[in-house]
């Protein structure tokens, strides 16, 4: 996945007009807790061999600014109201003629599609129960 490609402008021009979306910013959040999780690790290599100049206790400031970020992000996410379908199925045609992005769009797709399933189906049984009633009453 090329992240950075879906949010600088130069690259995607839709983000001049396009609110940010629920599933990007949770992308972004993911982004920046696998590089906490390498700094992490970088730190733990540092102990065990430390490089001059570079020591463990320079990664402690940049951990704690990962930390802010990751729960910033976090935050950002949880007060989103959430992407509708047409939003989810908009990023799919952003996404689906790059490479790196296949099984995404499939998952997505799929998803889509079993909500579009469960739309029509509790619309068909809404239909059906006022049809019952009718039948009922009458």
């Amino acid at each position: 996945m090329d992240i950075y490609r879906f949010f600088h402008p130069h690259h995607n021009p839709r983000l001049h007009s396009t609110p940010l979306r629920q599933q990007e910013i949770g992308e972004l959040e993911q982004a920046a807790s696998e590089l906490m999780k390498a700094l992490e690790r970088a730190q733990k290599r540092s102990f065990r061999n430390p490089k001059p100049p570079i020591m463990p206790e320079h990664f402690t400031d940049i951990l704690k600014a990962m930390h802010f970020i990751v729960n910033s992000l976090q935050t950002l996410c949880d007060a989103h109201p959430g992407d509708t379908d047409g939003d989810l199925a908009d990023l799919v045609n952003e996404r689906s003629s790059q490479s790196g992005w296949e099984t995404w769009t499939s998952l997505i797709k799929e998803q889509l599609g079993d909500s579009s399933r469960d739309l029509l189906t509790e619309e068909q049984n809404g239909a059906r129960s006022l049809d019952n009633r009718s039948v009922a009453s009458g």
